[in-house]
């Protein structure tokens, strides 16, 4: 679980931070555009953590996340192509595929799941939603970074769990002048 700390498994930890800090951003936005935005830089951000750590059950799903964040900024500009319902199924599909072929354990398969329900609140275009999957997505993560020792996942997925409801306090709940 928690190996001796080298140089690598530091700058690794430095990756997952500078994912975290991409999350915590994306997490605050309003503006879906923006939102996936900051998704995408954190995906990049905990490829690079999860390789060095050599959990490669975490890079997966975010490495497929970053061509599905592409995707999705597409449909945000009402690209046709990228309008088409398979998307999320096709990057559901590679997720699971790839989980298959690099299998260790059944804890390969915690971010597995998390991506599934990432693709899906992404997919539904509306922030709150998004906001409202991220929860139990985050306590996913962190259950596994717990067990290939990712510090700053553990950190991220805990912040990740105060900025979404911070965020749905914020930018969900009804004001008193909303009308039902």
């Amino acid at each position: 679980m928690f190996e001796k700390i080298t140089p690598l498994t530091i700058i690794a930890q430095i990756f997952g931070a500078l994912g975290m800090i991409c999350l915590f951003w994306s997490y605050q936005q309003k503006e879906r555009s923006r939102l996936i935005m900051g998704k995408l830089g954190a995906d990049v951000m905990w490829v690079i953590h999860y390789l060095m750590l050599s959990a490669f059950g975490g890079a997966i799903p975010n490495f497929v996340g970053i061509f599905r964040e592409l995707i999705f900024l597409q449909r945000d500009k009402d690209k046709k192509w990228a309008q088409l319902p398979v998307w999320p199924a096709i990057f559901i599909l590679i997720n699971w595929t790839l989980a298959v072929l690099i299998w260790r354990s059944a804890i390969t398969l915690i971010p597995i799941c998390a991506s599934t329900f990432v693709t899906l609140s992404l997919w539904a275009r509306k922030p709150k939603i998004t906001r409202m999957i991220g929860l139990p997505v985050s306590i996913c993560f962190f259950i596994y970074d717990i067990f290939v020792g990712s510090f700053t996942g553990m950190i991220n997925e805990s912040v990740a769990i105060v900025s979404i409801v911070t965020s749905m306090l914020r930018n969900d709940r009804k004001s008193p002048n909303d009308t039902k």
